[in-house]
């Protein structure tokens, strides 16, 4: 067929066509998805068949009536559903016109389904524009559907044969996409709504601090879980008495109603900054149970334990915890265990009594669990804690009462212990560095943090520090990226803010290059960054396997921005995913 007989797209298809090898007299790819594979993609696309399904309800009569049918087609060309004339129906499986068939140009030609995939606009093919000739019997419109956030998730065709070519055709196709898309938008609009709306809830019942919501009048309306500890379960409804020194933030709405958001805890200059769970980021699974698992700690008040490396985050675990605790409102006290002299430890913890030692000040000192009453004590490096203060903390521990050095009184103190150690605890209570009856008071929720080399998300992290120490933020090369990722962290999360703030100073205006990262050589990991060599080259299927996981990788996981960098289609990739089991 002549391209001056063909529409612009049609023609364009055409071209295309025959870059790709294809013989318009060949016989066409007949290969149709089947068994557990089609299951799949039904079930993945499941929400967007069922709306479909409404939606070609209404449309039957006139579809059944002109002679054609309706379909439904997946991102990368795949009929997931049908609808319409049955005898047109039985007519178009003669050419695979049916569930299961790809209709992609590389596959099936110049046909609508195929051009409007490629085109990403709706378009009509018409007869002998199909490259195809066993398709000329046909006429075709088509017209995609996109999601919220502008990626395809579709196409709605209606086909039937060319002699009852109607002209409203490809305008019944444009307007059933577009009821489609707009059904979709409006459901993922609801879920958001609904999710926000839980997520507000969830955070205000949650949150550390105290927090209510008042009428005009000052009547209590909402109270979170924190207020009622503080002010009782039945307040919803009482009047707020005094709101001097409290945060408050008047809200309204549209028709000029008030209420005001009211944190009773009173705002004073020396508040400390401590950190919480919103702070603490990451996206590796195994991070994310940790953090889980901490959550839940705050809400108890056992004594927690933090294990990991140097460097992995646990004192900001620690903080986080008090923030989110009933206890978020007393004091924070931290204390380096590593860092005090043998014979300074207990006075430290105690505190000690006017004259207890030659240079104590003369008036004495409370101690660090003095200072803590009503809050938490953070007991860092605790496995360097001498044993003659080890039996001093336990005793602590065991009765809630301290005694001062120097001291004949003791004192009742309420404090929460939250210690830290890069050390196995286990094995030093067998080697008799520390003892047994100690280790298994403070193990009451421990919580082992996973080395930065163990985690997943190294990118995403080093982003997330990248937006904190420069502004505005600094973007890494791909050769950048490889080499954070071939590195063994022996620092952790500390190390890599300190090597990216120095990379931001190297950098200046240009983006993060791997000569900009100052790691140490010895900590690269060679499996890593070596290429396979001549010898043994990679298998297929491990190139693929190793393609993949660097193109997950690089999106974080984000599996359309994946299957863009391997230049595949969506379900392509996910069903590859699930063959060679990448997790």
């Amino acid at each position: 067929m002549e391209n001056n007989f063909l529409s612009n797209a049609a023609a364009a298809s055409w071209k295309r066509c025959h870059e790709f090898g294809l013989v318009p007299t060949d016989p066409i790819d007949d290969d149709i998805l089947t068994g557990i594979h089609m299951q799949s993609l039904l079930k993945q696309n499941e929400q967007t068949i069922q709306y479909t399904e409404q939606i070609f309800e209404h449309m039957h009569t006139d579809i059944k009536e002109s002679g054609q049918m309706a379909l439904l087609i997946d991102p990368e060309g795949t009929i997931i559903h049908t609808a319409g004339d049955i005898d047109f129906s039985r007519r178009a499986l003669a050419v695979q016109l049916q569930v299961g068939a790809n209709w992609a140009e590389h596959r099936k030609g110049t046909n609508a389904i195929g051009v409007a995939l490629t085109e990403r606009k709706p378009v009509r093919v018409h007869a002998e524009e199909h490259y195809f000739k066993s398709n000329h019997f046909l006429t075709c419109a088509s017209a995609p559907v996109f999601n919220a956030i502008g990626e395809l998730i579709g196409i709605v065709n209606i086909s039937g044969k060319q002699e009852n070519f109607h002209a409203y055709t490809f305008t019944l196709a444009c307007l059933a996409a577009q009821s489609l898309q707009n059904k979709i938008l409006l459901e993922e609009s609801k879920k958001e709504h609904l999710i926000t709306l839980r997520e507000l809830d969830y955070s205000s019942m949650h949150h550390p601090l105290p927090l209510l919501s008042l009428s005009r009048d000052n009547r209590i309306l909402r109270a979170n879980h924190a207020a009622m500890r503080v002010m009782g379960g039945d307040v919803i409804g009482k009047p707020m008495p005094k709101l001097e020194g409290f945060a408050v933030q008047t809200l309204h709405n549209e028709h000029q109603k008030l209420w005001q958001s009211v944190s009773i805890r009173r705002v004073t200059s020396n508040d400390q900054h401590l950190y919480t769970f919103h702070d603490l980021v990451g996206t590796c699974p195994t991070f994310l149970q940790r953090k889980e698992l901490a959550q839940k700690a705050s809400t108890a008040d056992f004594p927690v334990l933090l294990l990991g490396e140097s460097g992995v985050g646990k004192e900001l675990f620690a903080q986080s915890i008090h923030t989110a605790s009933a206890r978020s409102g007393a004091p924070f006290i931290a204390l380096n265990c590593s860092a005090i002299p043998d014979s300074l430890v207990e006075s430290e913890l105690f505190g000690y009594a006017r004259g207890a030692f030659t240079g104590a000040s003369k008036e004495g000192n409370i101690g660090k669990f003095e200072a803590a009453h009503k809050g938490t004590i953070f007991l860092d490096e605790i496995g360097d804690m001498p044993l003659r203060a080890q039996a001093a903390l336990l005793r602590v521990l065991q009765d809630g009462r301290i005694t001062p050095v120097g001291s004949a009184k003791s004192k009742a103190v309420d404090v929460r212990v939250i210690a830290a150690t890069n050390k196995d605890l286990a094995a030093e209570v067998k080697a008799g560095g520390f003892r047994a009856d100690l280790y298994y008071r403070l193990k009451g929720i421990p919580v082992t943090l996973p080395a930065l080399r163990e985690r997943s998300d190294i990118l995403a992290l080093a982003h997330h520090l990248l937006q904190k120490h420069a502004s505005p933020c600094c973007a890494f090369t791909e050769a950048a990226k490889r080499k954070l990722l071939a590195y063994n962290w022996p620092g952790n999360i500390r190390e890599l803010s300190g090597i990216l703030m120095q990379a931001i100073f190297l950098a200046g205006d240009q983006p993060i290059d791997a000569d900009h990262l100052m790691l140490e050589a010895a900590q690269v990991d060679e499996t890593m960054s070596e290429s396979p060599s001549e010898d043994h080259p990679l298998t297929l299927k491990e190139a693929e396997i190793k393609a993949i996981k660097m193109a997950l990788a690089a999106s974080e996981w984000n599996l359309s921005k994946a299957a863009a960098k391997l230049q595949i289609g969506r379900t392509t990739l996910y069903r590859k995913i699930e063959e060679y089991g990448i997790t």
